[in-house]
């Protein structure tokens, strides 16, 4: 039988989180992941849709499929009342985090460099912002249309600026 899930659904695969029970997860790695879900948990109330833990696997370098997302949608529907808490999560990411830790940018780092970027500490680079932090941090000159166009390119929710998360997803695409 052919497997249905791709390689970025690790965690759907029956049997895979025994595959990786040598080791548990560090304390930084679940800070990050706490991190992570706070990011994405917007009404604060230690819960996340279905829709924003693609969101969030995304933005932390995981590339599911709209297929993936269905099967993990309905078993979130099916078990766990149509939305993740935290335990819920980590218990989803580990087997993914676990098996493919090494090489990953994480949200600590992309926080530090968004903080670089982000002069006045607003939680959202501006194209001004941006133009300084390429000519101080990166030594790079570029006109006025290609740092626009990098904005515009970034800025999912159309605001004329770029927050964490649109960051994040900027990054991932690297």
């Amino acid at each position: 039988m052919q497997n249905i899930y791709g390689p970025a659904c690790i965690f759907l695969r029956k049997g895979i989180a025994e595959k990786h029970t040598e080791r548990v997860l560090s304390d930084d790695e679940i800070e990050e992941l706490r991190e992570a879900f706070t990011e994405f948990d917007k009404d604060k109330d230690g819960l996340i849709t279905c829709k924003d833990l693609g969101n969030l696997m995304r933005t932390m370098g995981y590339m599911p499929t709209e297929m993936e997302l269905i099967e993990l949608s309905q078993q979130i529907n099916m078990n766990l009342g149509g939305r993740v808490d935290f335990e819920d999560f980590v218990e989803l990411m580990s087997p993914k985090l676990l098996a493919e830790t090494a090489g990953m940018i994480g949200m600590k780092e992309l926080r530090n460099a968004f903080r670089e970027f982000d002069a006045n500490g607003d939680g959202e680079i501006t194209i001004e912002e941006l133009r300084h932090a390429m000519s101080k941090l990166l030594g790079e000159q570029l006109n006025a249309r290609e740092i626009e166009d990098v904005v515009r390119e970034a800025d999912n929710n159309g605001d004329g600026t770029v927050d964490f998360e649109e960051f994040v997803r900027m990054m991932s695409r690297q």
